[in-house]
């Protein structure tokens, strides 16, 4: 995307200072590639996309004391079960971190369609990203390309993404055959916070990349035409 420098990144991330423990990785996929995560390589206490995270903040008591809460570091950002979600009038989108069985850490996006507020979850769409898919991923979110199309994912290869820079937003668009498919409209302030997620899970495959020279990396080869 050479002539739109409106959309290189205007902040300088953090490289991660963390690897994720592949033991505590969660997959909630309906369906993963054969040479991905399957169910039985996810713990028992998977993540539910209709719970809510059991975080309550603690309040002022009419004493001046703090009480005690409920608050949950798995579910914080950096937990192991933390993620961003998005909901539309007619869908709901979810991005998660995830783990290949390869050992390779990268996002799921799962969608749900849906009406009043109320999301169809048990027949959601699921596409769990591979390396490059990460990295094209990456280049939406980080505003480095204005569109981007990921297709042929799933184990019958009819799943696909795409994502789509709109004035104020980037539209995504999820689908798989027989499914309704599932656009929402993200928010730049929220796309923001899901490229800086995407990134920070990036970064967990390498010892010595920083997140600097990881988004110089992502423009050069944007400009080119790669």
């Amino acid at each position: 995307m050479n002539n739109h420098p409106q959309y290189q990144p205007q902040y300088q991330p953090q490289s991660a200072n963390e690897y994720f423990d592949s033991s505590q990785m969660h997959n909630t996929g309906a369906e993963c590639q054969n040479q991905y995560v399957n169910e039985n390589y996810a713990p028992s206490h998977m993540h539910n996309n209709n719970a809510q995270s059991p975080v309550k903040q603690g309040q002022e008591g009419q004493e001046g004391q703090t009480q005690s809460c409920d608050f949950n570091p798995d579910y914080a950002p950096g937990g192991r079960y933390y993620s961003i979600k998005v909901h539309a009038s007619k869908a709901a989108v979810e991005f998660k971190a995830d783990i290949t069985r390869k050992g390779v850490i990268t996002i799921r996006i799962e969608a749900a369609s849906g009406a009043n507020k109320s999301y169809d979850w048990k027949n959601k769409i699921s596409i769990q990203l591979t390396q490059l898919g990460l990295i094209e991923f990456l280049c939406a979110f980080l505003f480095i390309k204005e569109s981007i199309e990921l297709k042929h994912y799933g184990a019958k290869n009819d799943k696909s993404l795409k994502v789509q820079y709109q004035e104020g937003k980037l539209f995504v668009q999820v689908s798989q055959k027989g499914k309704k498919l599932c656009g929402v409209p993200i928010p730049i302030n929220e796309a923001v916070r899901i490229g800086q997620f995407a990134l920070d899970s990036y970064l967990k495959n390498f010892d010595n990349i920083s997140a600097e020279f990881a988004v110089q990396n992502f423009n050069r080869a944007a400009s080119l035409g790669l």
